[in-house]
């Protein structure tokens, strides 16, 4: 009798309300990779949580989401429902968790921003070993189950970081296998894509006063139409970045040029392409310059412009996100 007293004097309840607000405008005519359009939504997330053993811990919650303009009264319900185990050097999840948490290191080349806005879970596993600046991470995550009507789909990535003082080493990746329907429609078949980024570089990080980072590297790819065996591309290029800040205000700088990206796309489309379609040319760069409003513990605010330089033009963004979180589970 005193041992399930025990676990249920050592259980921690706990939980959170998040509120998301984003808008994303859009200025991209006269470009032939992508269209102009005005993105807003509103996101409410009520989480609940059981923690134990200090490492142990199941999540609940559901993200409703609101589109301004729309005429339902809740555009879409997602569930987040996970495990996680959790010391100073290991992370592990198990179910459907925010993307934002775990994949932040991944940049638009990608995970173009409509992703981050309307498909903000990760449906899967995720683990990373280490902490801070160095720490190697392996993820899956499952997005499309097959049906006669759906064909399956999934990500599998590795990514990872090494410091030292100024100097740093890292690499993103992953491999998206967009497969077939069950049963199987005989005229489809199955594709990858397949993206790999590694750069040098050095780093300055001082939160709330003066950071900075600038690197170089290479951006590796593999797309694969397995249904037509004579399209297959191996697409290489350079990159580098070039971030600052000072005092909340900064700039994030990405850089591209080598071969043309996602030969696939007039085939597959979005369907098979998660990262931004201006890689689609032969060189890109991406020119973020943004405010972050005072921070405090439960509320966060961001205002951008984005710049888009590609095939000789100059294309405009403009990006505003607003958080706020309630709770007793609040970093």
């Amino acid at each position: 009798m005193l041992f399930p007293l025990f676990l249920v004097n050592a259980q921690e309840y706990r939980w959170k309300a998040g509120f998301e607000y984003f808008f994303d405008n859009t200025e991209y005519s006269g470009s032939s990779f992508v269209g102009s359009q005005t993105m807003n939504g509103i996101w409410f997330n009520p989480i609940g949580s059981v923690k134990w053993d200090s490492v142990h811990a199941l999540y609940g919650g559901v993200n409703l989401l609101k589109i301004p303009g729309m005429k339902k009264a809740i555009d879409k319900v997602d569930v987040t429902l996970y495990y996680q185990y959790q010391t100073p050097k290991i992370l592990f999840r198990a179910g459907a968790f925010p993307r934002k948490d775990v994949l932040s290191n991944y940049n638009t080349f990608f995970f173009k921003d409509s992703v981050n806005h309307f498909l903000p879970l990760i449906e899967g596993v995720f683990f990373r070993i280490g902490s801070g600046d160095n720490f190697f991470d392996a993820w899956m995550d499952w997005t499309g189950y097959a049906t006669p009507t759906t064909r399956e789909n999934f990500f599998i990535g590795f990514s990872g970081k090494a410091a030292h003082e100024l100097f740093f080493a890292d690499f993103q990746s992953y491999m998206f296998h967009y497969a077939n329907t069950r049963p199987s429609t005989p005229d489809w078949g199955v594709s990858e894509n397949m993206q790999l980024q590694a750069s040098v570089g050095l780093q300055c990080d001082n939160p709330g006063t003066v950071g900075g980072m600038v690197s170089a590297g290479i951006l590796m790819g593999y797309e694969r139409d397995r249904h037509d065996e004579g399209r297959l591309f191996k697409p290489v290029g350079f990159t580098a970045r070039l971030n600052a800040e000072y005092h909340g205000i900064g700039t994030q700088n990405t850089f591209y040029v080598g071969d043309p990206r996602m030969r696939l796309f007039e085939t597959f489309g979005g369907d098979l392409y998660w990262g931004t379609p201006f890689l689609r040319g032969k060189s890109y760069a991406e020119s973020e310059w943004y405010i972050r409003f005072p921070k405090t513990r439960r509320t966060k605010a961001q205002l951008n412009l984005n710049l888009h330089f590609s095939e000789g033009n100059l294309f405009f963004q403009q990006m505003l996100n607003v958080s706020v979180d309630i709770g007793n589970d609040v970093p």
